[in-house]
């Protein structure tokens, strides 16, 4: 059976969780909130608790179901959170969505009997009972504990294609000149390997840029995704003018994108190893896309490793590395498939 700690990133020390309301109405019957798994919309104006990094359930309320009582479906992982509109209006990223099968439903002898560890904010209907939770803006922030509680022993079903990266905003050219500065002073990247053979610890390097072809990130149409590959291939450089081996060669630069991977790089032995790079700007989520031609390479018999470029902040002039050994199949890994192609019978 799927569990919670099989879909979702490990919780930190002090993790928020949420009940968050979808499909509710207004007076005039129009939507409140997007059903949606994969994002939700409030204002913080009304509610400013819900931050980035926080775990939520989804809940029909019973005006909008059919027997009209309440049911807990789904939830998921709250990855980013827009800036606000002038109307204090935002939009969060949900992703490792998923359902809950069947729904917690009221009347359940389950969800009737629960004890409940939130704390109270003001006197209950019914001493320990759901009723609370449901008074306020249809956004009801819960301990994590219950948050476990309500689904540890539940059948949850990933939805396909909410494990993916969120579309992200790309680096603007005023964001790559400041990391291009901050570069010549040195921009830390920390490097961690999965998998087996890994070292002991992170890898700490610095970035200098002095192999970094700022001109291509600059007219790059994904400037994210070509720095990412300029900080990998720094790092590589490195590596092997210290172990003394043959350079590594930017062929996605000077071959063109067809191979299924962006560097060549060779071990103390000479032999090639393939390098795909992905990067983001924004936290670590264990997932990232590749294509079809991609998932392909992995399966040659040269070595292949995705090189996972995130936390990219021009801010603390930081960025993480994470490293993932081919190949990509279904036996090491979870694959999602995201997109297909439909042809006329």
């Amino acid at each position: 059976m799927v569990t919670y700690t099989d879909l979702l990133p490990k919780p930190t020390e002090n993790q928020q969780a949420f009940i968050l309301d979808h499909g509710k109405t207004e007076d005039d019957g129009q939507l409140k909130y997007a059903d949606d798994a994969k994002s939700y919309g409030w204002n913080m104006r009304q509610y400013g608790k819900l931050k980035a990094g926080a775990v939520v359930l989804n809940r029909h309320p019973g005006k909008i179901t059919k027997d009209r009582k309440w049911e807990i479906y789904g939830g998921g992982y709250v990855e980013s959170v827009s800036d606000e509109d002038e109307n204090g209006n935002v939009t969060a990223v949900i992703t490792h969505a998923f359902t809950i099968e069947p729904p917690i439903k009221q009347g359940d002898s389950f969800i009737e009997n629960f004890d409940w560890n939130t704390p109270n904010k003001k006197k209950r209907k019914k001493p320990n009972s759901w009723a609370y939770f449901w008074d306020q803006y249809g956004m009801n922030e819960i301990s994590y504990t219950d948050f476990v509680g309500l689904i540890e022993n539940r059948h949850l079903s990933p939805i396909d294609d909410t494990q993916s990266l969120p579309v992200e905003k790309d680096l603007t050219n005023a964001e790559v000149e400041e990391i291009e500065e901050a570069s010549s002073k040195g921009f830390t990247v920390l490097v961690d390997e999965v998998g087996p053979n890994r070292p002991n610890g992170t890898q700490k390097r610095k970035f200098t840029g002095r192999h970094t072809d700022w001109e291509r990130v600059n007219k790059a149409k994904q400037k994210t995704g070509a720095l990412g590959e300029e900080i990998v291939l720094d790092f590589l450089i490195q590596k092997a003018e210290k172990n003394k081996t043959k350079l590594p060669e930017h062929v996605s630069k000077t071959e063109g994108d067809g191979h299924g991977y962006d560097i060549r790089a060779f071990d103390q032995s000479g032999n090639e190893i393939h390098i795909e790079v992905k990067a983001s700007k924004t936290n670590f989520s264990d997932g990232f896309e590749m294509s079809a031609n991609e998932v392909a390479s992995s399966l040659e018999d040269t070595p292949y490793k995705i090189y996972f470029v995130h936390d990219l902040d021009v801010t603390s002039k930081v960025c993480k590395i994470k490293i993932y050994d081919g190949p990509f199949t279904e036996e090491n890994f979870m694959m999602v498939p995201t997109n297909y192609k439909i042809f006329k019978k």
